[in-house]
Order: C-alpha cells, then structure tokens, then sequence
C-alpha cells in the first residue's frame, strides 16, 4: 500500500475565505521589517535585520548580524556563515 503525504502547507487555510492553503496566503504577506531595521530578540540579543527571506511554506522571515553594512551574499542565493536567520517577526521586537 503506497505511503500518502501532505504537506500542512498546501492544506487550505480555515480562515482564508477565499479557501487558499496555507502557503498561498502566506505567499501574500509582505515582510514587515526593512532591512537595517535594529530587534532585540527574547533573549535580549540585538542585531540588525540584513537580509529578508521565506520559509517553504512562504512565511516571510528574517536574517539577522551584529553588523549593519554586512548585507552580502556569500553565494549566489545562500545566507552569508555570519548571519543567524529563519526568525519570523513575532520573534523579533523592533528597538527604536
């Protein structure tokens, strides 16, 4: 008998009325942060948000380094060894 699996993401959302999956209404969102944008993390670390990105199923995430001007890429499409990353805004509390 041939194992099915479903991806959580490609169920649909209950609260999209529109009857979208998961993915697809995240897909939508907007980042909330800009780059240059100084959070504290539940830690109390701070650093600057560097680069934005998503999770596979489309939720808008964010890389993160202690320093501000470290932006760069270190391969095409790969995160730079120094940042830390995959935080969604919830986890981050913008410092003014």
């Amino acid at each position: 008998m041939p194992v099915e699996i479903t991806n959580v993401a490609d169920l649909p959302d209950p609260d999209d009325a529109q009857g979208r999956s998961y993915r697809q209404v995240n897909a939508e969102k907007t980042h909330e942060l800009a780059i240059g944008t100084l959070v504290e993390l539940s830690c109390g670390a701070r650093a600057w948000v560097v680069s934005l990105g998503r999770d596979c199923d489309q939720t808008p995430l964010y890389w993160l380094a202690l320093d501000k001007d470290d932006t760069k890429q270190h391969y095409p499409k790969m995160a730079n060894p120094d940042w830390t990353g995959g935080y969604s805004a919830d986890n981050l509390k913008v410092v003014s």
